[in-house]
This record gives C-alpha cells, structure tokens and sequence, in this order.
C-alpha cells in the first residue's frame, strides 16, 4: 500500500463506542511512510546528514516515557538519502535485533521515508517526527513484539483522538 496521509485524513473516521477515532482503520488508509529502516555507523551519518529529526522509538522516548535503545533512530527522505551518496549499511535490522543490546552503541538505525518527514520540536527542543507520522510507521511485528512500545504509543494515540485496538493491555 502506498503513503496517502491526506487521503486517509479526509475520510470519515470510524468512530468507536468511546467516541474515539480508530487508530486501525485510520492506519489502512494512510499506510506506513517508511519504506527501509538499517543500521549504519552513528558517527559518518552525523557528519553525511547533520540534524535529522528522531524517529522510531527514540521519538516516542522523547513524546511518552518510554525508554530509548542504547541507539538513536533517524528519519530521513528517500530523496535526500539517494542526493547524499548514502551510507555502507552496517548490519540489516531485524525484530528482535540479532546483536546484543550493547553491540549496538556506534551505530544509528535510519529510516528511509517516502517524503520529507514532518517534525515537531518536543518540550526540550529535540526534532522529532510528528506523532501521527510517528505511529504510522510501527508494523504490527513490532508491536506484537514490543509490549512497551504498543503501550507508549497507545498512550499518544489516545492524546490525539485515537483509540489504538491492538495495544498491549
């Protein structure tokens, strides 16, 4: 399915019994932004493409309380990747990750978007990607597999109107 989030915005939301929209149905639509994710060395993509906004779980650590990986996750689009020459990826990312927790503290895991990522500033002045964006690039793998990100991010759905039917319980 291809990203259509002003598609999926103009559509009637389907409301739930609480008077919430469904976070679900809205997901169908919109589709997800993210269209790679990898690892590569944290250092050379400081130095390739200063600034990138958070993503992944390290956005949601800075929106919820939820606690980062020992690395940082970076969003950036497919057209400013392919203009900056890329970089070697390090290892490919899997759920659960095949390194140890530890093993993974030189190197940044980026995100490939299919557009310029949205970013809001959180209360410390961080570049984060907006959260509706945000949620939009969580796969149901890593959530099933996640019980604290699933809780965290049905935690920020519910601020923005959502209601998240497959959160952890």
């Amino acid at each position: 399915m291809s990203f259509t989030l002003d598609r999926a915005l103009a559509a009637e939301p389907k409301l739930l019994s609480n008077g919430r929209k469904s976070f679900n149905h809205f997901r169908k639509l919109a589709g997800n932004p993210k269209l790679d994710e990898f690892f590569v060395d944290a250092e050379a993509l400081e130095r390739l493409l200063p600034g990138l906004p958070l993503a992944g779980d390290s956005a949601l650590d800075k929106l919820t309380m939820l606690a980062d990986n020992s690395y940082r996750t970076y969003a950036v689009s497919l057209i400013k990747w392919n203009a900056s020459g890329g970089l070697k990826r390090k290892c490919e990312m899997s759920i659960p990750p095949r390194l140890k927790r530890g093993d993974h503290n030189a190197h940044a895991l980026i995100e490939i978007w299919v557009e310029e990522p949205p970013v809001v500033q959180d209360m410390y002045g961080n570049s984060v990607v907006e959260p509706l964006h945000l949620a939009l690039t969580y796969t149901d793998e890593k959530l099933e597999f996640d019980e604290r990100v699933s809780s965290e991010l049905g935690n920020m759905l519910e601020r923005l109107g959502y209601e998240f039917e497959n959160r952890w319980n």
